[in-house]
């Protein structure tokens, strides 16, 4: 009987051991492409087949792990080839990695540009606290916006772009983090044109229960890392937002023709992961309707 004990306490402990490892060294590095189809009610057919690489919670630092990822993200992104690239918030692990943001982001590059939000990490808040929202250093946004922008980057802080594409128009609107409360979703869509098809970034999915996000055609998000460990059957026990985690990640739907994608996030943003990988997300355009997506709000 002691021996049968024993036989059974040593394999749970190397069980223990053999997860321990997996989570930590194989799958939080195992980087994938997902490949996405976003329909769109009406989508113009001259929009159709627009192609846009989605990246998320890079958290770039220098640790060989996190710039490792990073520049492995880069690369994905870039043999895509796509048209559009949006970047959903903490680049950065903290702000003072601005630099390392800049050397590995700079070669992103797509025809109708490459558009960018911040993330809480960004901002140096690790806290998912409304308190902060009286408390938004803008000089730290400010050094953001610029390291950024000497790599072709733009990072929308409550406020949008409009691009001319195939003769229709594109409109990308970015808010703070809404984690944070950073967030301000009127001032990020006051004049927006009507645009063809409207793309909402967002760091947080916080933003699905803003009044006026169903604006948006598309919303891309990432924070939650997709709940980092994904159970069998019950999924992520856990996930940092507000309300149900059904928005940890994947397609869904916000309201009646919404769609939003949740990132499990791109880089090093977390330590573990199991059954949620890292991804670099790829979304094309199509003409259809939204009926069977699964809808959280």
């Amino acid at each position: 009987m002691m021996i049968l004990t024993s036989i059974v306490l040593w394999t749970a402990v190397a069980a223990l051991v053999v997860f321990a490892y997996y989570v930590r060294f194989v799958e939080a590095t195992a980087l994938r492409v997902e490949r996405v189809e976003v329909a769109i009610r009406d989508l113009p057919p001259q929009l159709a087949g627009l192609r846009i690489v989605h990246l998320s919670d890079l958290h770039l630092r220098n640790r060989p792990r996190a710039l490792d990822l990073g520049l492995r993200a880069i690369e994905l992104a870039m043999a895509e080839e796509a048209d559009l690239i949006c970047v959903t918030g903490d680049i950065g692990h903290r702000s003072w990695h601005i630099s390392h943001a800049v050397e590995i982001m700079a070669p992103l590059d797509a025809e109708y540009g490459v558009y960018a939000v911040l993330g809480n990490h960004d901002l140096d808040r690790s806290l998912e606290l409304n308190t902060f929202r009286e408390n938004v250093d803008l000089d730290t946004v400010q050094r953001w916006v610029e390291g950024m922008e000497t790599i072709g980057v733009d990072v929308l802080f409550n406020e949008h772009r409009h691009i001319a594409v195939n003769g229709h128009m594109l409109a990308v609107a970015g808010v703070g983090d809404p984690s944070c409360g950073f967030d301000n979703l009127s001032a990020a869509l006051a004049d927006a044109p009507v645009a063809d098809v409207r793309i909402l970034l967002s760091h947080s999915p916080d933003v699905f229960d803003e009044p006026g996000a169903e604006w948006a055609h598309l919303i891309l998000c990432g924070h939650t890392h997709g709940g980092q460990i994904r159970l069998p059957l019950i999924g992520s026990p856990w996930a940092p937002v507000w309300r149900g985690r059904d928005r940890a990640c994947g397609l869904m739907r916000v309201g009646r023709d919404t769609v939003a994608y949740v990132s499990r996030g791109s880089g090093a943003g977390t330590a573990a992961r199991f059954h949620c990988p890292p991804e670099v997300t790829v979304l094309t355009l199509v003409q259809g309707c939204t009926d069977g997506l699964r809808v959280v709000r």
